[in-house]
């Protein structure tokens, strides 16, 4: 396939969904729910171009991609096809096209249909763009779009407050991660000179400059990964990210998000394997998460909460088992990952559907439900036995292949802490299944049955899992294909159901026999134990400390008076003046060498115009009334203009004249809204107090500016940039007015960032001034900084 047409290929892969977004927003109010097949078709036809592309690509597959996209700063629109990109590729896609057909039969006409399936789109670009991605700093921008797009998926229902929280969370910790894990891109391009994925992959450590830099590195991009995966510490963000709706969770949970952090680990095992770190910090992180999100799904009672807790858990399998990894590579991570997508999305819908025909989720007060929904039931069944890890599923396969990557590495103690999670999971499956579609229905449950098309989904994601787990040799060539160097072991992978019997069929044996074992001793009692403990409560503690924060910046504020600028303005400057004057003191004779030379004779037409200046700034200092000041203030800076004409400035002058305008009459405007009562009281403060030092404090104000000019004429540089911007704005920018084309062309992008800040300036005043108005009355929780505790404090 020629370059350009791959090129155009893969960008299609990656950016039809984006595209697709227009189509959606303009047919969603026609067809309503039906708009989720449509959206459905686009994955797919995203799926049909990577299967062309990989067809194309032959077998095991490398191509590195590159768009010129800021050639200066080294990022390129660069994209990796391999074994991994292309893995993850298909099931983003795939999944993605099941979660839109679910999302059709799931979703009902009160939805915001057009909304909702933008994000979703929205989503799948930035997660197909991250996983596709060479560059690093590229991969950094898709994969905080990954963050921008789920809090815009999870805080759909944005008048829950449950939805508020979730999304909050999930976008502070993966974006406070993310930063991390810039900073960690950062140190590893400047020690190794790349920022290519595929360079990286190929060269070794001990090419690099600095151990310790990429020992840094290596912590700091694990911990973007263990924040996007919910790790521990960060495992707190994914139970709250269940109040998005259910398709969301189960695209979020199964294959696309949380899934991140694995595939980044996964990219970043060439890299670091080799470092001892590596062992250590992502088998402990890994397998204490595997644990510590099996025990707490083991205590918890919603449907949802339960299986996000599961997925915290199987993440940690995943990651773990790069850990273990030897020096040759691994073996089975896409087994691993394939398994858990089939019976985490299965599950998921199903709990979904649950939850659509009953109205609750709490398993405590569910039972019976297979006779109503068998084919639902059925699902459930080969799902919570992949979850599980019983035989005729991938769960076990995927299980026993860790179990064995263990024993071979020795790592018993790893062994041990699979086993003990291995063990809980086995007893919250079974709860999930049994105490949900068997036994008696309560009473007090109501139950219509599901319709056909939205069981369909989940029924073939769990045969699938069935099929691959009983013949698992199918996928054999597969993964054969799609073997990254340096990621797998040269060897091939050969799966079987059975291998013998060994220390992993023994092991697994004893855990279905304990798991079972504890689930009758938790049936037996009721449950009654089955609740969070509050010291693992990480969400509560994280919205207490940002509570605790927002009233601290709040009182810090009033403390510091900044929403009264006249109050804390003297404080400032005073401070400011005096470490001026004590750094002159300091160093007086360096400071003023040279003064004595400068030449400041000035001709009588200046001597004139800063004498008009002064004149009219003694009027704003005696001058009583505010009308009068501002006229004063006003006169001295329209005098200013003459200066800049004096100096040969026709365009500063009239910049000047146009400020000057404009300042006065929106002072005006802007004081005419004040009462005149109010007016009057703060013209009696100024005559009472402060007067004298606020002159002197202006005095110091402008001698310090004085000097400052001085200074920098008296040290200016030998060559000059401003001649230079004569002579190339017409033969560069073709314009004869320098400041236009220094503005607009030489510091056009200094020009936007301006304008930019301005823009969010006037944004964030407008917010504030609307929120202080809503909270004087009440009804805002979080009004404008300070007002709010001062209304508090006034009754």
């Amino acid at each position: 396939m020629p370059p350009t047409t791959l090129t155009f290929s893969m960008l299609a892969v990656i950016f039809l969904p984006m595209l697709a977004v227009p189509l959606v927003l303009a047919l969603a109010s026609r067809l309503g729910p039906r708009v989720g097949y449509l959206v459905g078709s686009v994955p797919l036809a995203s799926a049909g171009i990577l299967a062309w592309v990989t067809a194309s690509a032959g077998s095991q597959p490398r191509v590195v991609l590159e768009v010129p996209w800021v050639p200066q700063l080294g990022v390129n629109l660069s994209f990796l096809i391999d074994g991994l990109s292309i893995f993850y590729g298909f099931v983003i896609c795939t999944i993605g096209a099941l979660v839109c057909w679910y999302a059709a039969e799931y979703l009902g006409k009160k939805y915001a249909h057009a909304r909702f399936y933008s994000c979703l789109l929205f989503f799948m670009t930035a997660m197909l763009g991250t996983v596709f991605s060479n560059n690093l700093l590229l991969l950094f921008v898709f994969w905080e779009l990954t963050g921008v797009a789920s809090f815009l998926l999870i805080g759909f229902f944005h008048e829950s407050d449950e939805s508020r929280r979730g999304a909050r969370q999930a976008l502070l910790v993966t974006a406070t991660t993310g930063l991390c894990m810039l900073v960690g891109i950062i140190l590893l391009g400047l020690s190794s000179g790349t920022y290519s994925l595929a360079r990286l992959a190929d060269g070794s450590l001990s090419d690099y400059k600095d151990a310790g830099w990429i020992t840094a590195s290596c912590v700091l991009l694990l911990v973007g990964a263990f924040g996007k995966s919910a790790q521990f510490p960060f495992q707190f963000w994914l139970p709250g990210a269940m109040a998005a709706p259910t398709p969301v969770s189960a695209y979020l949970h199964s294959a696309t998000m949380v899934k991140l952090g694995v595939f980044l680990v996964g990219r970043l095992f060439p890299i670091f394997h080799s470092l001892e770190l590596w062992f250590w910090l992502v088998c402990g992180v890994g397998f204490f998460t595997m644990l510590l999100g099996a025990f707490l799904a083991l205590r918890s009672n919603d449907l949802k909460a339960i299986l996000a807790y599961s997925t915290v858990s199987q993440l940690g399998f995943l990651i773990g088992a790069y850990g273990v990894g030897s020096k040759t590579g691994i073996q089975a991570d896409m087994v691993h990952v394939l398994s858990h997508v089939l019976y985490k999305g299965s599950l998921f819908m199903t709990a979904g559907i649950v939850d659509h025909c009953t109205g609750l989720r709490d398993v405590r007060k569910l039972g019976g439900l297979g006779r109503y929904m068998p084919v639902t039931a059925f699902s459930a069944a080969i799902g919570v036995a992949a979850l599980a890890g019983l035989p005729l599923t991938t769960g076990f396969i995927s299980k026993e292949l860790l179990l064995a990557d263990l024993v071979d590495a020795r790592a018993w103690v790893c062994f041990a802490l699979v086993a003990i999670s291995a063990t809980l999971t086995v007893a919250f499956a079974a709860r999930l299944f049994f105490n949900v579609f068997t036994g008696a229905k309560p009473e007090a449950l109501s139950v219509h049955s599901p319709g056909w098309a939205i069981q369909i989904p989940p029924l073939m994601l769990a045969l699938a899992a069935l099929a691959l787990g009983t013949f698992p040799g199918v996928l054999d060539g597969a993964i054969y294909s799609l073997k990254v160097a340096g990621l797998h072991g040269e060897e091939p992978v050969h799966l079987a159901l059975w291998h013998g019997l060994n220390l992993e069929v023994i092991t697994t044996g004893l855990v279905i026999l304990c798991g079972g074992g504890l689930y009758f001793l938790c049936q037996k009692s009721g449950w009654r134990w089955a609740h969070i403990p509050s010291f693992l409560r990480f969400d509560a503690a994280f919205e207490r400390g940002l509570d605790g924060l927002s009233v601290f910046s709040k009182k810090l504020t009033l403390a510091l008076r900044a929403d009264w600028p006249p109050a804390y303005l003297p404080i400032v400057i005073f401070f400011l003046l005096v470490s001026l004057a004590g750094t002159v003191a300091v160093s007086s004779t360096k400071f003023f060498e040279g003064f004595t030379a400068i030449d400041i004779s000035l001709s009588p037409l200046h001597s004139f115009v800063a004498l008009m200046i002064a004149v009219s700034l003694v009027g704003v200092i005696v001058l009583r009334r505010w009308t009068t000041q501002l006229i004063a203030l006003s006169v001295a800076g329209f005098f200013l203009t003459f200066y800049f004409v004096l100096y040969r400035a026709p365009d500063l002058a009239m910049t000047q004249i146009l400020v000057e305008s404009a300042s006065v009459v929106m002072i005006l405007l802007l004081l005419s809204r004040f009462p005149s009562s109010q007016l009057l009281r703060s013209e009696e403060k100024r005559e009472a107090k402060g007067r004298i030092f606020r002159v002197v404090l202006s005095g110091g104000v402008g001698l310090v500016m004085t000097c400052l000019v001085l200074f920098a004429d008296r040290h200016s540089h030998p060559e000059p940039i401003g001649p230079k911007y004569l002579e190339l704005s017409e033969p560069l920018a073709e314009g004869t007015n320098a400041v236009n084309t220094i503005l607009v062309d030489f510091r056009g992008f200094d020009t936007l960032g301006e304008i930019t800040v301005l823009l969010i300036a006037t944004l964030g005043a407008l917010g504030l001034m609307m929120r202080y108005k809503r909270g004087r009355s009440g009804s805002d929780p979080a009004p404008a900084p300070g007002f709010f505790l001062e209304k508090k404090r006034r009754p």
